[in-house]
């Protein structure tokens, strides 16, 4: 079996190797076993390679090995998962992720593409009164704006009770007006740092990142590893000569990319950090020790 196995782990590494982006669970067992490796004591039973993917050509290509090694084959492919009150989604960024079924609306394909076509507004920190009472949206939030009414994706309609709501064409045209540092200001300074969180009720360093990007149209990974493999390389300067407003600087702690900031000039930098308390300005330049640190750690910076 070390051989199945290993062809397994080949099959994983080249289909899937981000366990963020791709669900890769395949186990070999007894047939009709438990899921876990096979014993000597079952050697008389046909092994069972049974599991879930996300990706077609690894679901393929695990079906090819259990054919030419004799096993039963038992590979799933994994569209959408549910467990009790959580749902395996992927998200539009491309990120596997678990996700209470009590913050999302689920419907069959039909609705979910009328609804695309029909939220084409964002909420900006909004509250919306509805006749079930005052629903609050993080900036970001996809809704449907039509004669001053709002709808939601559960099919709730209401006014705005404070806050904004704004067509998306609109935002991308203030996106492009304001510097990126600027905008990640205005929608989010002051956030609290929460790690994988991307609202303003919390927020980390590449969701504040992608967001901001997001609102010019802009697609990023979600993590800050990811994010380093984007746009064109800059050369550091010690100094920050030739950096531009909204160039990506990359900081990394046990030789990996933890860290993002934007720049916003004169040596500053604005950013998601537990250190500092969440979104705010930084001198990247500053006499403080956790400035020193982070200059430190600074491994590449990226233009997009």
């Amino acid at each position: 079996m070390d051989k199945i196995e290993r062809a397994v782990d080949d099959i994983r590494r080249k289909w899937a190797p981000d366990g963020r982006l791709a669900v890769f669970e395949v186990s070999i067992a007894p047939k009709g076993g438990a899921q876990d490796s096979v014993n000597v004591g079952a050697q008389h039973a046909a092994p069972l390679l049974n599991g879930v993917t996300t990706v077609r050509d690894a679901r393929d290509a695990l079906r090819r090995l259990a054919n030419d090694a004799g096993l039963v084959d038992g590979i799933r492919l994994l569209v959408l998962e549910a467990r009790d009150d959580w749902l395996r989604v992927r998200a539009p960024d491309g990120y596997i992720a678990w996700l209470n079924a009590g913050y999302v609306a689920t419907g069959p394909a039909d609705w979910a593409e009328d609804w695309a076509e029909r939220a084409t507004a964002r909420a900006l920190s909004a509250d919306i009164l509805t006749t079930d009472g005052r629903r609050r949206l993080p900036t970001g939030a996809r809704v449907a704006l039509r004669r001053g009414v709002v709808e939601l994706a559960d099919g709730q309609r209401g006014a705005v009770a404070a806050g904004n709501v704004r067509r998306e064409q609109e935002l991308r045209v203030e996106a492009r007006h304001l510097a990126l540092p600027e905008l990640a200001q205005k929608w989010y300074a002051g956030a609290p740092y929460l790690w994988g969180g991307r609202t303003e009720w919390g927020i980390d360093c590449s969701g504040l990142v992608q967001a901001v990007y997001g609102a010019r149209g802009i697609t990023l990974p979600r993590d800050s590893d990811q994010q380093f493999g984007q746009g064109e390389e800059i050369v550091m300067a010690s100094d920050g000569a030739g950096y531009e407003a909204g160039d990506l600087l990359f900081f990394a702690e046990r030789g990996r990319v933890s860290h993002v900031a934007l720049w916003a000039g004169a040596g500053r930098i604005v950013h998601s950090a537990l250190s500092r308390g969440g979104v705010g300005g930084d001198n990247l330049f500053g006499p403080e020790p956790r400035m020193v640190r982070l200059r430190e750690c600074l491994v590449g910076a990226r233009r997009l």
